[in-house]
């Protein structure tokens, strides 16, 4: 539960309503690594209550769940994903940050540009094999965007692929490869895009993985009628592993409507983590930085890879680590918006992690851009912006006081830049938390937040909080 106080529940200057937040989040947490079903279950169900103001209650949820179901041992699978958080309706609005200090999915102020978004991927694999020459894998997939309050953002998405690998590869393999995907927004056109490729794998040695691929693909991105365009596709990949720690990889890959490409960089020290990534891709609906990685809880997932290999036990580590340390697990390091159609995505990452014997830093640097693909395909912020460019600056800090308690401070800063006139905003914020263990299922967090937010309707804001989570 927590209790706040905040100069600015409105998020105006003009209209300054201060107030006091109560939040009541019960919750459940799941971990299962072993037998038939394995995955990880995070649910809370947030209850806001406002007083001294005239602001009603409401009701967020905030989830993340990933799984995998084995049917059938080595021959069928089922794996899923599904989530709630809190999203950006438009790039420009009014934004804000998180006001839970450890529970960053969960927004308590009077922002009218959040958008509580849910999302559910559900993928069936079935493994086989052709006469002992090739394995054959066959996927399908379907997924599910909903938005609560806005039809802008829902979409459906079916799609399914067939890849052919040669088995017992040695030097030289070749695979053959067909994907299929339609995604179906509830308020625009729907998009589909095929593809077929022949390719071939060259692995001179362990350190190094050598692809290229080469095909057809059909597309209508570019069409608001529908109509498909067909054209040649072609590829190259690069994996470079010269220790257990550190990783390079990239590829690149042609498209009629735009060449594609990434770029990754990662290198685990003993007590720290590196990361660079560049990406360029084609989105279908809400756009945001979708590769690379995002938040603390991605960093520290790498930093204690060499600590526990298992994911789901690293899962569980990570966030009580975090949780001991008064880190936000859910810090976002880029933001994105609502959005229909195709877009060309173009993110970028720096990203690092230290770990010391009391003390541990973590700062991240990112860019995305957004572009439109073909015109008047798009709604939301790219109907009236070709393209929208969002970076994020953040750096966290944190000390522990005792062995039960700890300090952290929190710095970042959002800019959002659009290509039409006066589109463009700024979020700074600065957070410091102290924090408690007062048993061993009970922790005690207190803090304050200063957030100034420069746009359309500019703000400043002041808070205090204090969170206490018991755990069963």
């Amino acid at each position: 539960m927590s209790l706040s106080w905040t100069d600015n529940l409105r998020l105006d200057d003009q209209e300054k309503d201060a107030a006091v937040i109560a939040t009541v989040s019960p919750g459940v947490s799941i971990v299962r690594n072993t037998g038939a079903l394995r995955g990880s279950l995070d649910y809370s169900l947030n209850g806001v209550t406002y007083l001294k103001t005239t602001y009603k209650s409401q009701l967020q949820n905030a989830l993340t769940a990933n799984a995998q179901a084995e049917i059938i041992p080595r021959t069928f699978l089922v794996d899923a994903q599904a989530s709630i958080g809190q999203q950006n309706a438009t790039a420009f609005g009014s934004q804000a940050a998180p006001t839970l200090g450890s529970q960053g999915s969960v927004s308590a102020l009077d922002n009218p540009n959040r958008r509580e978004t849910g999302t559910l991927n559900v993928s069936p694999l079935l493994h086989g094999q052709l006469g002992g020459l090739a394995s054959v894998d066959l996927r399908g997939n379907l997924s599910v965007t909903e938005v609560r309050g806005s039809a802008l953002g829902d979409s459906h998405g079916s799609g399914g692929s067939m890849r052919i690998a040669q088995l017992s590869a040695g030097v030289l393999s070749w695979f053959l490869q067909a994907n299929t995907q339609q995604i179906r927004p509830k308020a625009a056109f729907s998009n589909r895009t095929s593809s077929a490729t022949a390719g071939l794998n060259y692995h001179p040695n362990p350190d190094w993985l050598f692809s290229v691929n080469a095909g057809q693909e059909r597309n209508d991105y570019l069409s608001r009628s529908g109509g498909e365009q067909t054209g040649l596709t072609g590829g190259l990949t690069a994996d470079w592993t010269p220790t257990p720690r550190t990783r390079v990889n990239g590829n690149w890959q042609r498209h009629s409507y735009g060449n594609s490409h990434g770029l990754s960089f990662e290198h685990r020290m003993r007590n720290s983590v590196w990361r660079f990534s560049d990406s360029r891709n084609v989105t279908l609906g809400n756009a945001g930085a979708t590769g690379g990685v995002r938040t603390n809880y991605d960093l520290y997932f790498l930093l204690f890879a060499s600590l526990e290999p298992d994911p789901i036990k690293r899962d569980t580590l990570v966030r009580a680590y975090l949780l001991s340390q008064g880190l936000s697990p859910d810090a976002q390091a880029a933001v994105g918006f609502l959005s229909t159609g195709p877009s060309q995505l173009r993110n970028q990452m720096l990203s690092f992690a230290l770990q010391g014997v009391r003390s541990n830093v973590t700062a991240t640097v990112s860019r995305s851009v957004t572009s439109r693909l073909g015109d008047n395909l798009n709604q939301g912020d790219l109907a009236n912006n070709s393209r929208i460019d969002q970076r994020s600056y953040s750096l966290s800090g944190s000390y522990q006081l005792t062995p039960v308690s700890g300090v952290s401070l929190t710095a970042s800063r959002q800019e959002t830049i659009g290509d039409s006139s006066n589109r463009r905003t700024q979020l700074t914020s600065l957070m410091a938390n102290w924090n408690s263990r007062l048993g061993s299922r009970i922790s005690i967090q207190l803090g304050a937040r200063h957030s100034r937010f420069e746009g359309v309707r500019p703000y400043s804001e002041n808070a205090a909080y204090a969170n206490l989570t018991q755990q069963f």
